[in-house]
């Protein structure tokens, strides 16, 4: 009889691997009693902001796949994302002054200057 197949990358190494980081409902649902929401919705809330903060945390330790991508093309040398050329990044045409403001200060920031 064949072994069931399995998602893991015959590469995977579990002493190497990410923790897995997992949502602990309980600790997040009591966040939610007071919304007039199903509880399916206030799953998939929880579901939404949980990705969206797993995305930073990958981010913050190089192992978003773009970053790995990255690395891999420059011969496993760490790349930062804010280096990524301008052509690579996402603009819009229908931004607004205050969006335009918010851009400029966070420019400054990162260069660690003021406006």
């Amino acid at each position: 009889m064949a072994p069931a197949p399995t998602n893991v990358p015959p590469e995977f190494n579990p002493e190497t691997a990410p923790p897995r980081l997992t949502i602990d409902w309980d600790a997040y649902l009591p966040f939610f009693e007071s919304e007039d929401i199903s509880e399916e919705e206030k799953r998939e809330m929880i579901e939404a902001l949980w990705t969206i903060m797993v995305s930073f945390v990958d981010l913050g330790f190089g192992i978003h796949p773009v970053q790995q991508a990255i690395s891999k093309q420059n011969g496993g040398q760490d790349v930062s994302l804010a280096q990524l050329p301008a052509a690579d990044v996402v603009n819009s045409d229908q931004t607004t002054n205050q969006s335009s403001k918010l851009t400029r200060i966070f420019d400054a920031a990162q260069r660690g200057g003021s406006l």
